[in-house]
């Protein structure tokens, strides 16, 4: 009967190490999202046209090098005022090391290219970004803040001027 008792202790206070050990990681990632948890889990990508001034479309992409770039999604012509979301899933970032990016063209026919966000682990549960643009400049530059949170922990705001 000791026997019985004893193991059924330590199996009791095994089960209530992993409870803690998980509740403390849940704790953890709570707080890491801080503002962020009221977004859904995947990529959230959130654009707030603050500006007085219609958008050009904006890209936004993944990669790892720079270069070889997979598209996550488009926003065309966002108007004055106006905000927007793209979402989707995380499983498009398929190894750690990789940032999301902004492309937009500006107005000599070039193309802006902008980092917006940094992963440090593939596949994250939740990432966010928050894209506040201010002002279209008269060569088609913006002027923006962002911030997010990437999966690990929360970044920005972030300013670009131009």
């Amino acid at each position: 009967m000791k026997k019985r008792y004893i193991a059924l202790l330590i199996i009791l206070a095994i089960v209530m190490n992993v409870i803690c050990v998980y509740l403390f990681f849940y704790f953890w990632e709570m707080k890491a999202q801080g503002e962020y948890r009221k977004y859904d889990k995947g990529v959230t990508i959130e654009v707030n046209n603050l500006s007085n001034q219609s958008l050009p479309d904006l890209i936004f992409s993944y990669s790892v090098n720079q270069s070889d770039f997979i598209e996550v999604g488009t926003i065309k012509s966002l108007k004055a005022g106006e905000t927007i979301q793209i979402t989707g899933s995380s499983n498009e970032i398929k190894s750690s090391d990789t940032s999301l990016y902004l492309h937009y063209y500006i107005d000599n026919g070039g193309k802006a290219v902008d980092s917006l966000a940094y992963f440090y682990t593939a596949e994250p549960t939740k990432a966010v970004i928050v894209l506040n643009i201010h002002e279209v400049n008269p060569h088609g530059f913006l002027k923006y803040e962002y911030r997010g949170y990437n999966g690990w922990d929360q970044y920005g705001p972030d300013k670009i001027n131009y």
